[in-house]
């Protein structure tokens, strides 16, 4: 069965079990689908209301007054034998399950799952889930999340889709993408993934024009070898986070969603070997995947560092080393450049250490020199921008200049620094509060670059 683009796509959208309470799932999922941009018209299914949140409800989807593309079901797994029958008589063409009770959860459970799989087979609709968030695609504003937007505030428009088997890890990256502006095309929480999986996603994500990277949580697999083979031959950037490390690690994936986690070192040498970039944890995985969705394409390894405060730079240039790039030595010919246009205290080496006594001017026409130097490929900025020499408008004059070298940006820091990583990523500069990643983007992006995928 094909229909996948009926998840994100719909003309009509039908919300089965939506609730006129706040608070209940049914509900939310209902006022997020409302809540956004979606421009086709969006029902609520509840035999026990008139209304919810101003649109008249209806008793069963059959009374619904045209076709159904998309279902999203939030009533209980035991009743969805009954409502899963009635989805043909409407030309239903995919459902999101959003309830959980199934695979997970104990054998009657298995079989219920089992059947609903049954019937969309032979009633020829595409179920994503059971056991999950759903779907979120900015572009078409589809929205079957039930977190509410003052809990969780959407990404803008953007170049990520995510696939994730938890719905924990998809919000948390969503809520991370709206908080330092970074955007998404589609967000995927697959649940138990009873018949729509990583691999079909994948394939119709490869083709898919508002996406330019790929990021996939995975704590099990269902196909192995499919999944490896869709990896291989995507034309986009895929980044993975493996879970079940352990053989306790394997025990929970089982209870979450059901189903056995295969060996972690087999799965990531296999997934490595396709051309995958395998995380290490979350937050990588987030800061490698934003990266690389606000970065182009470069193939170099020589690094140079500026900074107003030069302790993590120490960190960097052992990680530089290790991830096989290397740091500029500058010639005579480059540091007389640069003390040309740099104040007398600052440390011309590298990293160019322009003390905490730098301004914007500082780090402007270092950076200037560096973009128009040959023996410079990547620029790094170990910044303290809870320094008051460093104005406030630093990251406005750096979004002006017009950058030939990509140009990466580490800070540590609250709320000021997370409000200056808005505008650099504004500005498609990557920014990172974790120097290892920093270090591990990069190297994913050359990476990615000599296979062609960006």
């Amino acid at each position: 069965m094909d229909g996948i683009e009926y998840f994100f796509n719909p003309r009509t959208v039908a919300v089965i079990g939506a609730s006129s309470k706040p608070g209940k799932i049914g509900h939310e999922c209902f006022k997020s689908m409302v809540s956004g941009n979606f421009r086709g018209n969006v029902y609520p299914i509840n035999p026990s209301v008139q209304e919810v949140l101003g649109k008249k409800a209806y008793p069963s989807i059959e009374d619904v007054p045209e076709d159904v593309d998309l279902v999203i079901y939030a009533l209980p797994a035991k009743d969805s034998i009954e409502i899963f029958n009635q989805f043909k008589r409407k030309s239903v063409k995919a459902v999101i399950v959003i309830s959980g009770g199934f695979r997970e959860f104990s054998e009657n459970g298995v079989l219920l799952e089992e059947e609903i799989l049954r019937i969309a087979k032979r009633d020829g609709f595409r179920i994503i889930g059971p056991n999950c968030v759903g779907v979120f695609d900015p572009f078409s504003g589809v929205d079957s999340l039930f977190q509410p937007y003052e809990r969780l505030p959407r990404p803008k428009k953007g170049n990520i889709a995510v696939i994730s088997q938890s719905g924990t890890f998809a919000v948390t990256f969503m809520d991370w993408a709206s908080e330092e502006n970074v955007g998404v095309s589609k967000v995927i929480s697959i649940g138990n993934r009873s018949d729509v999986d990583e691999a079909e996603l994948i394939d119709f994500l490869d083709n898919d024009i508002n996406t330019k990277v790929i990021s996939l949580y995975v704590e099990s697999f269902t196909n192995g070898r499919r999944l490896a083979e869709s990896i291989r031959a995507c034309s986009k950037p895929v980044i993975v986070f493996l879970a079940s490390r352990t053989l306790y690690g394997a025990r929970v994936a089982k209870s979450h969603t059901g189903r056995m986690a295969s060996n972690y070192l087999i799965a990531k040498d296999v997934i490595e070997d396709c051309g995958a970039f395998v995380a290490e944890d979350l937050q990588q995985f987030y800061d490698v995947s934003k990266c690389v969705s606000l970065s182009k394409s470069f193939v170099g390894k020589n690094v140079m560092m500026i900074t107003n405060g030069a302790g993590p730079c120490v960190v960097a240039a052992d990680l530089i080393s290790e991830y096989g790039l290397s740091m500029v030595e500058p010639s005579e010919k480059l540091v007389n450049l640069l003390k040309q246009v740099l104040p007398p205290y600052a440390i011309v080496s590298n990293p160019i250490d322009l003390t905490g006594s730098a301004t914007s001017k500082d780090f402007i026409n270092a950076v200037k020199v560096c973009d128009d130097s040959q023996e410079v490929e990547i620029i790094v900025l170990s910044i303290v921008f809870q320094d008051v020499p460093l104005e406030d408008d630093f990251v406005k004059q750096l979004s002006l200049i017009k950058l030939k070298k990509p140009i990466f940006v580490f800070a540590a820091g609250g709320q000021y620094t997370r409000e200056k990583f808005r505008l650099l990523h504004e500005s498609n500069i990557p920014a990172f509060q974790n120097i290892k990643n920093l270090v591990s983007s990069i190297d994913a992006v050359v990476a990615f670059t000599k296979k062609g995928k960006i």
